[in-house]
């Protein structure tokens, strides 16, 4: 029997986890594997990126426009509202036997109450991962309380779902599915990387930046960026360095931090992008000397990489991390100071090339597979979740 699965995304820097572990399902026939893109992936203020989805060939089944275009903390609820709504009408039509979703956004919790009242096994990656300071961080142990199959990215995520009374058969640790994209990824030449950039940067002389507005701390969101990013660029002209920025997600507060960016168009020294090709991408962060903002990237990717992270305020904070992330306060000096270390402390560089990674190694998505495959999809057990109390 064919495994019906349904892949959910909105949002480009969910993809890129889902990706290979979509490309693996699609290639093999004993999955029947579709998709539906929501959110940012339909917005042109975040580089339409559903055009990719559809580059790479997959079948895309809906675009839900569930992309709220404003700034205020209504945003997310109504987006879950438009997504409950059209999820469940396409569920009922398509009758997967799996809904696939990843981590803490919209769509994760939209499919997660569509897939217990209509009886389709829930498929969550990243749950169990501790998260402090804003919405996200319960709305992932919601997703997790009702999904039915989990797939964590490291031990600590396994023991924190057990923790709160998720049943150990349903719970496997893969790995984080994006180092699957980081170990297939071929070396580029980077006087071509430059070229697309359009920006003249070598290997080793360069920053990644990315900072993702805090929707806890919203009414901060301007000043916070403002202050990261005159400290990135005053560490830049004083070693001779350049800053390579992705533009935020969408979250409440993104519009401060767009303002922010707007008025670094003209900076000989930062350079910002709304999205990059993978290959590009990840060939960035293979060369960069550290990884600045709040991304989730510099929790569970970059050990793979083996770089450093400057943590900047509060999101990611007390999340488990192999040591290679410092955290620091949204004042400039004290960034300034941290990012010197991560790029030029030799000692701190060498320790950080020796961190062990805890979120597995880059064979997640066939893991995921053989496990989707072994699932008995008329089995009660999947579907009747443990009794809480």
């Amino acid at each position: 029997m064919k495994r019906k699965i349904i892949a959910i995304t909105g949002i480009r820097s969910e993809y890129d986890i889902l990706y290979p572990v979509i490309n693996f399902l699609r290639k093999d026939y004993r999955c029947d594997l579709k998709i539906i893109v929501s959110g940012a992936h339909l917005s042109s203020w975040h580089g339409l990126t559903y055009k990719k989805i559809e580059e790479d060939g997959f079948e895309v089944i809906a675009k839900i426009n569930s992309f709220i275009n404003t700034d205020s903390l209504i945003q997310r609820p109504k987006a879950v509202g438009v997504l409950i709504s059209a999820l469940s009408r396409i569920i009922e039509k398509e009758q997967p036997h799996f809904l696939l979703v990843v981590g803490d956004r919209e769509e994760s919790i939209a499919a997660a109450v569509v897939g217990n009242y209509m009886n389709t096994l829930v498929v969550h990656i990243g749950g169990g991962d501790s998260v402090y300071g804003n919405a996200d961080d319960p709305i992932r142990f919601a997703v997790s309380k009702l999904a039915h199959i989990h797939f964590v990215l490291s031990n600590d995520s396994l023991i924190n779902l057990l923790k709160v009374g998720e049943e150990r058969f349903r719970i496997f640790n893969v790995g984080n599915p994006s180092l699957d994209n980081i170990r297939a990824t071929s070396d580029m030449h980077f006087p071509k990387i430059s070229t697309y950039l359009d920006f003249d940067i070598k290997t080793k002389e360069y920053l990644i930046f990315i900072k993702h507005p805090l929707s806890s701390e919203k009414k901060d969101s301007y000043p916070q960026m403002k202050i990261s990013l005159e400290a990135v660029e005053k560490f830049c002209k004083k070693n001779n360095l350049k800053a390579v920025g992705i533009y935020p997600n969408t979250d409440p507060g993104s519009r401060a931090l767009l303002e922010i960016i707007d008025t670094y168009k003209k900076s000989d020294y930062v350079r910002f992008y709304k999205t990059l090709p993978r290959e590009i991408f990840i060939n960035l962060m293979k060369n960069c000397l550290v990884l600045v903002g709040n991304s989730s990237m510099g929790i569970l990717e970059t050990p793979f990489y083996q770089i450093p992270v400057v943590n900047i305020g509060n999101r990611q904070k007390g999340r488990f991390n192999a040591g290679n992330v410092e955290f620091v306060e949204h004042e400039e000096n004290k960034i300034v100071k941290s990012l010197h270390k991560a790029c030029f402390n030799k000692i701190y560089r060498k320790r950080i090339f020796s961190i062990k990674n805890p979120f597995g190694d880059g064979h997640a998505a066939e893991k995921i597979r053989n496990i989707l495959l072994s699932v008995d999809v008329n089995d009660k057990k999947w579907y009747i979740k443990k009794k809480l109390c």
